[in-house]
C-alpha cells in the first residue's frame, strides 16, 4: 500500500512552487512509498473527488542513477565486430562488460523487490500496459527453445524484463521527473560522447552517404544511433530544462542540432518535425519551448522562401524513400520464413533476424524494426501482445496530449510518439537509449494519464454526475 504527506490549507500557486524544493527525509523512507506522479507536475496525484495530496519523492541515488545511464547507454560497442560473433558465442572484453553491467543492473532490481516483499508492499504497479508486458517477456522467453541461438536469445530476452522492471521501479521509486532527467542526461552525454569521437576517433562515428564513399555520415555506429539520441535529446532538453536560454543549455541545444543534421537520417528529421508540430498545434505550457518551436518555423520558412532549404536527396537516395532502404523486402523475408518455420512463438528473439536477415541483404543483417524484430523472434503470439501493447500506450498518449498541456504530460506523450516512429524502421526493445526510453514512457504513462482523466473538468462533470444519480 502507498502512503501520501497530505497537505491542506496550502495556496494553489504556492505549491508548485514548493514542491520543486521538497524532498523526502531519508529516516522516512520506510513510510513513504512514492507514487509515479510528481507533485512538480500540474495533475494532482489525488482521487476524484477527496482532498488534494502531495506525494515527495527520494532523490535518486548514485547507484541507481549509475546503472540507469548504463543501461541506457547499451552500453556501447566500441568496436566492429562480425554479426555471427555473438550467434556462435565468442566473447570478448566488451562482452562481459556488457554482462557485468546488466547482471549489477539486475541486481538492483531484485535488492527493490525483496525491499518491497520484506516491508510488504506491492512489488509493482500493475496496469493494463505493465500486465501485457509481463505476459509479452513470457513469450519471448518461450522463444529459446526455438533459437538457433539459444543463449543470444536468452541474454536478449533478460535484457527486455531487466529495461523494463528496472525502469519501471526507477520511475516508482524517485518520481516521473527524476526518470525524464536521466533519460536527458544519458543521451545528452552519448551525444557528447559522438561529438568527441567525430574528431578523435572518427573512424568509430563517421560512415559513408549514398552519394559520398568517403566518410559523410556521423551515423554513430560504435557509440550509439546519432539520429536517435539527438532528437531524443532534443524533446528532452526543451520539455525539461525550464530557462533554456541560458549559456550551457543553449549551447546543448546546438551541439544536438548539429548531430541531428550529420546524421542525415530522415526518421529522425520526420520525427524532430512531427515534435515541433505537436507544440505548435497543442500549444504546451512550456512557454520558452513555444517560442523556439515558432522561430524554427518561422526560419524554415524563411529558407524555403529563398530557396536555401538544403536537400537530403542530395545526400541520400530518393529511390530509397519508397522501399525504406530495402526494409520492406526484408520484412517480408523474415515474416514469411517465421510464417513457414515456427508462426506461434517465432524462432527466437533478436537471433532469428541475425540469422536470416542476411540472406535476403548482407548489409542490413538485422530486422530493423521493432515489430519484425519481436514477429520473426516471438511468432504471432508475441507480436500480437506487442501490439496491444504499443496500442494502448498510443491511445493514452493521444488522450495525454488532449487532456493536459502539462510539461510532464507533453513531454512524456511526445517521447513515445518519437519512440514509434523511430522504432518503426529501426532500434530494438532490450537495451540502449530507445529500449530505456520506450519502457520509461510505458512506466510513466498509465500514471499520468489516470491523473489528467480524473482532474479534466468534462471528465469531473460527468462522473460527479454519475455519483449523484
Amino acid at each position: 500500500m502507498s502512503f501520501g504527506i497530505r497537505v491542506r490549507d496550502l495556496k494553489a500557486c504556492k505549491l508548485e512552487k514548493a514542491s520543486s524544493r521538497l524532498t523526502m527525509n531519508t529516516r522516512e523512507s520506510n513510510k513513504v512509498v512514492q507514487p509515479l506522479v510528481q507533485p512538480q507536475s500540474r495533475i494532482p496525484a489525488h482521487s476524484l473527488l477527496g482532498p488534494r495530496v502531495l506525494f515527495l519523492y527520494k532523490h535518486p541515488t548514485l547507484t541507481a542513477v549509475a546503472l540507469f545511464l548504463l543501461i541506457l547507454s547499451g552500453p556501447p560497442k566500441l568496436r566492429f565486430r562480425d554479426l555471427e560473433a555473438s550467434l556462435r558465442g565468442e566473447t570478448d572484453w566488451v562482452v562481459f562488460f556488457h554482462l557485468i553491467v546488466w547482471g549489477l543492473a539486475g541486481f538492483w532490481v531484485l535488492l527493490q523487490i525483496g525491499k518491497r516483499l520484506c516491508a510488504k508492499r506491492p512489488v509493482l504497479r500493475l496496469r493494463q500496459p505493465q500486465i501485457l508486458a509481463l505476459v509479452l517477456i513470457m513469450c519471448l522467453s518461450v522463444s529459446v527453445w526455438k533459437s538457433t541461438a539459444p543463449a543470444l536469445t536468452a541474454f536478449k530476452v533478460y535484457q527486455v524484463l531487466v529495461s523494463f522492471l528496472f525502469t519501471q521501479i526507477f520511475a516508482e521509486r524517485f518520481g516521473v521527473r527524476a526518470s525524464l532527467n536521466a533519460m536527458l542526461y544519458g543521451n545528452a552525454l552519448l551525444c557528447i560522447a559522438i561529438a568527441i569521437c567525430a574528431f578523435l576517433t572518427p573512424d568509430m562515428v563517421w560512415t559513408f552517404s549514398d552519394f559520398n564513399p568517403e566518410p559523410s555520415r556521423l551515423y554513430g555506429e560504435l557509440i550509439a544511433s546519432t539520429g536517435v539520441v539527438s532528437v531524443l535529446a532534443i524533446i528532452l532538453l526543451l520539455t525539461s530544462v525550464r530557462r533554456i536560454w541560458k549559456p550551457i543549455p543553449l549551447s546543448l541545444l546546438a551541439l544536438f542540432f548539429i548531430l541531428l543534421i550529420l546524421s542525415l537520417m530522415r526518421t529522425a528529421y520526420i520525427t524532430a518535425f512531427v515534435f515541433f508540430a505537436l507544440v505548435a498545434l497543442r500549444r504546451p505550457n512550456i512557454k520558452p519551448l513555444r517560442r523556439f518551436a515558432y522561430c524554427l518555423f518561422a526560419f524554415l520558412l524563411m529558407l524555403y522562401a529563398c530557396d536555401r532549404l538544403p536537400s537530403v536527396s542530395r545526400y541520400r537516395s530518393p529511390e530509397t524513400i519508397f522501399t525504406l532502404s530495402d526494409r520492406i523486402g526484408l520484412w517480408n523475408h523474415l515474416t514469411t520464413i517465421t510464417l513457414n518455420q515456427s508462426p506461434w512463438f517465432g524462432l527466437g528473439y533478436y537471433s532469428a533476424s541475425r540469422i536470416h536477415g542476411p540472406e535476403y541483404n548482407p548489409g542490413l543483417g538485422i530486422a530493423h524494426s521493432i515489430f519484425f524484430e519481436v514477429l520473426s523472434g516471438g511468432g504471432l503470439v508475441s507480436f500480437t501482445l506487442f501490439l496491444a501493447l504499443c496500442v494502448t500506450l498510443s491511445t493514452y498518449a493521444v488522450r495525454l496530449l488532449f487532456l493536459s498541456r502539462d510539461r510532464l504530460a507533453f513531454a512524456s506523450a511526445a517521447l513515445f510518439i518519437a519512440c514509434l516512429l523511430f522504432g518503426f524502421a529501426g532500434e530494438s526493445i532490450d537495451s540502449g537509449p530507445f529500449a530505456i526510453t520506450f519502457w520509461c514512457s510505458a512506466a510513466i504513462l498509465p500514471w499520468l494519464h489516470e491523473g489528467s482523466s480524473k482532474t479534466h473538468p468534462l471528465l469531473r462533470e460527468v462522473a460527479v454526475h454519475a455519483a449523484s444519480a
